[in-house]
């Protein structure tokens, strides 16, 4: 079981979405309820399983002094984005009991503020950890991890706020700092709870504090959790005791959740007991008689979207921009594209994806793309895009026009450019030339031998020590060898030394440097699949082009796998597939039966590709089961010849 992403169990972040409160619990009600000392089985399956929930309390803030206040954008800008419950309730005052009872249904007979307590009853963390889940509580300015002070500083840590340090039964280890808190959110843990200072979480400080502490720290988490199936609830622990109902407000964002206005009721026991069933943990206390919230689910979809991050963008006013907008689609439905914060002049089309105007203003926006499946699925992606002013000089590039080369025999090109100011100092750069070519980026002189056929879109760009830039774009056609073929390697990064992907495509995580759980068959880096030890899927692949003219073929890699599993069903396999226009074929399959303690190299035919591009693809499946499997791949080859 791999120690980064299986330790990270506790490590995986996730949105809760909207719950549904206990019917006929009067939300005033300030009585101590007696400690609950079971628990009752959980049966409901209404509800998703996210694969991580994030829970945040706020203090002492009526539903109507959040929803509807222009002092708050941020918490309107989650309620209008996400699942807003408008009838929700805490359970009663003042603060303390109604932290323990949405962590454990009951307030353990605390009915006041006091500290310390210990109890060993059930609750939230003890379950998930009983059942092979994870749980941390991240508290701000908690002086240290596990510390069980109960103040410490003014307007900073307070141990009222945090409940799972009050219960024996879970361990110091998971009571957190929030500095702690990952900001790789695939290493939170199955559930966590986020709990503000007292005046980040309002108890101290204004509204507005609160709602810009929400965005800073958990707006990040919000875009990543809607194309990742997570969740983010945000709530209360009672009203400002201005009015008789202690009415909170209760808000569900992430890729499970149905955007909607949902008027159900809905309390702390009803939040704590849809959790429960999220996970199918026994039910804590007044849990058991609660209602979860299933009317708030992207319910009968699949899939997921995930948006190409097309990293930070820069412009002129002025001058025309385009950029398109990519998105991997695994649910069946059609993507829509939509963005917010684009500089002005610029639009995004809804159907294509592509952003495309021309900027009006100078200034740096950050700008968040999103892609909705027709389904319900959605994906986002947040980067900056700057827009200087316009310059005083101007970059200008030679077009060289219209380039052609062969399979195998080398070519130059010099690159030429010009700048209005003098002394400056031009640097060069291209995207999109054909494979086997570079740029000298003090010379612009492209140079190399194309390894592949095919007519690729090129552009070049020559920077000056201002800044400022200039490009230049034109068709560059590498024609297959004549009657012939030039042996040659095809893939990009084959040993994943470069430390990153390109020109492979993977999903988070796979390329690995952690030489000590997972090493390298040679080198510092490998691609690692799965080996997270519950329902999970990693892809890696890469387009080609294998040359006409070629008479052999042939794909060679290094695989190594370990399992946990034991007995004699291939529950967990890595398949590699070759793509070619719209037909899909299986190469080859592995499974958790075909463990091995080292390397064994896997050769694949590939002559019936020759003339044509594929992708060739490996997908790691792993299924719900505990005991994990994990798939390395090194020291891919393509070889023709």
């Amino acid at each position: 079981m791999r120690a980064k992403r299986l330790t990270s169990a506790f490590a995986t972040l996730g949105l809760l979405t909207g719950l549904t409160g206990l019917t006929g619990l009067a939300a005033t009600a300030a009585t101590a309820q007696p400690a609950a000392v079971t628990t009752v089985a959980a049966t409901s399956t209404s509800v998703p399983r996210p694969d991580h929930v994030v829970v945040v309390l706020f203090e002492n803030t009526s539903e109507g002094s959040i929803i509807g206040n222009s002092n708050a954008p941020y918490f309107n800008q989650l309620a209008n984005s996400g699942a807003n419950f408008t009838n929700s309730f805490a359970i009663e005052h003042p603060s303390e009991p109604n932290y323990l009872d949405l962590f454990s249904g009951s307030n353990q007979g605390v009915t006041d503020d006091s500290c310390p307590h210990t109890f060993s009853t059930p609750n939230e963390g003890a379950q998930l950890i009983a059942k092979g889940l994870t749980f941390t509580g991240y508290s701000e300015n908690l002086p240290s991890a596990g510390s069980t002070v109960c103040t410490a500083g003014t307007s900073g840590y307070a141990r009222k706020h945090n409940p799972w340090v009050n219960f024996s039964n879970v361990p110091a280890a998971d009571n957190q700092p929030f500095s702690a808190f990952p900001t790789d959110f695939t290493k939170l843990p199955t559930v966590s709870w986020v709990v503000p200072n007292l005046c980040d979480d309002m108890h101290d400080c204004s509204t507005a504090t609160g709602d810009s502490w929400l965005k800073a720290h958990l707006d990040s988490y919000v875009q990543w959790a809607q194309a990742h199936n997570s969740v983010l609830i945000t709530t209360f622990d009672e009203d400002d005791s201005s009015g008789p109902t202690n009415q909170i407000a209760t808000i569900f964002n992430g890729q499970p959740v149905k955007t909607g206005v949902y008027n159900e009721h809905v309390d702390h026991f009803g939040v704590l007991r849809t959790i429960e069933d999220m996970y199918g943990l026994p039910y804590a206390g007044a849990a058991a008689n609660a209602t979860s919230i299933t009317d708030a689910w992207n319910t009968g979809t699949t899939g997921s979207v995930m948006v190409t991050n097309p990293g930070s963008q820069t412009g002129t006013v002025g001058t025309a921009a385009s950029l398109q907008i990519s998105a991997a689609d695994s649910a069946t439905g059609t993507l829509s594209y939509s963005a917010s914060g684009l500089p002005a002049g610029l639009s995004i089309d809804p159907a294509s994806g592509l952003i495309s105007g021309t900027p009006t203003a100078a200034g740096t926006s950050t700008v968040t793309v999103t892609a909705t499946d027709s389904t319900g699925p959605t994906g986002s992606a947040s980067f900056s895009w700057t827009v200087n002013p316009v310059a005083s000089n101007v970059v200008t590039v030679t077009n060289p026009g219209a380039q052609t080369g062969t399979v195998g025999t080398a070519a130059s090109l010099q690159v030429s450019a010009s700048d209005s100011a003098s002394g400056q100092t031009l640097s060069y750069s291209a995207s999109g030339l054909p494979a086997g070519l570079s740029i000298n980026s003090a010379s612009g002189l492209i140079s190399g031998t194309p390894t592949a056929a095919g007519t690729s879109t090129v552009s070049v760009t020559a920077t000056d020590t201002t800044g400022v830039s200039g490009s230049a774009s034109f068709s560059w056609t590498v024609n297959p060898v004549s009657g012939g073929c030039t042996a040659a390697q095809l893939l990009g990064n084959a040993g994943f030394e470069t430390g990153s992907a390109a020109p492979w495509t993977a999903t988070s995580g796979v390329i690995n440097s952690d030489m000590t759980s997972e090493p390298a068959h040679s080198g510092s880096y490998d691609a690692w699949l799965d080996g997270y030890g519950s329902s999970h899927t990693d892809t890696l692949a890469q387009t080609v082009t294998v040359p006409a003219g070629c008479a052999n073929a042939t794909l060679t890699y290094w695989l190594h796998i370990d399992t946990d599993k034991t007995g004699t069903t291939a529950a967990d396999t890595l398949k590699l597939q070759a793509i070619s226009g719209s037909t899909t074929t299986t190469l080859a399959t592995s499974s958790n039966l075909n463990a091995n303690t080292g390397y064994t190299q896997h050769t694949v035919n590939l002559s019936q590709y020759v003339g044509k591009t594929i992708t060739l693809k490996f997908t790691g499946t792993e299924n719900s089961s505990s005991a994990q499997t994990s798939f390395v791949i090194d020291d891919t080859a393509l070889n023709v010849s």
